[in-house]
């Protein structure tokens, strides 16, 4: 069986269901996947983006000004577009007097208000949102049922912001800090990383006497 590739409608319909479900589990690591997608594609969008007439910079212009807010050198951005590094440094000036600005941040204000760097051109990011007392509590509850129905299975449980917290997270859970993975000593938890995502891996070690117990 062939997968279909994701078109642009698949893509907004992902990028739609992260953003009204940031809490969920997976949410973090589907949006670094998206990230991922629009920093392979920016390149091909510059390329293609045909800004208005009212834009005083050049497409090689805005190309150098989005390479440069994406942390790129001169010497990293001449081979990419198949001119010297001098004559990036000569464009960024020409750039910063066709926008009256003194600053790349400036620069890249006065194009995004203007609408003259397409989207997913600029890594921009990306205010990670806490998850609610309330929401966390139901997302933990949720997965404890599910792992209870699977003894000595690992799974994850959730993600989080850092390490530090995925850390003490894991602590909490073996303690039976949580309500939902109680009793304590009925379950093995432990941090993990990958791929910059932080997170939590926790497996129930409890008999189906246990389970039927904390089931009624």
């Amino acid at each position: 069986m062939t997968a279909e590739p994701l078109g642009p409608l698949a893509l907004a319909r992902i990028r739609t269901s992260v953003k009204r479900n940031p809490d969920h589990p997976a949410a973090r690591t589907i949006q670094l996947l998206l990230d991922e997608i629009d920093r392979l594609k920016s390149p091909v969008a510059l390329a293609e983006w045909h800004p208005d007439a009212e834009c005083p910079l050049t497409r090689r212009q805005l190309e150098i000004l989005a390479r440069t807010a994406n942390g790129e050198t001169c010497e990293q951005i001449g081979p990419q577009i198949g001119i010297d590094p001098k004559s990036v440094r000569k464009h960024r000036q020409a750039i910063m007097r066709r926008l009256s600005v003194r600053s790349t941040p400036s620069a890249v204000a006065v194009c995004l208000v203007n609408g003259w760097i397409p989207d997913g051109v600029l890594h921009l990011p990306r205010h990670q949102r806490r998850m609610s007392t309330v929401v966390a509590r139901n997302t933990y509850r949720e997965r404890a049922a599910v792992l209870r129905q699977t003894p000595g299975e690992w799974g994850t449980v959730a993600v989080y912001d850092s390490g530090a917290t995925a850390r003490q997270s894991a602590y909490r859970l073996r303690t039976g800090a949580f309500v939902a993975f109680r009793p304590a000593g009925k379950w093995e938890a432990e941090a993990f990383t990958s791929d910059g995502v932080h997170g939590v891996r926790a497996r129930f070690t409890g008999t189906p006497t246990t389970i039927e117990r904390q089931a009624s």
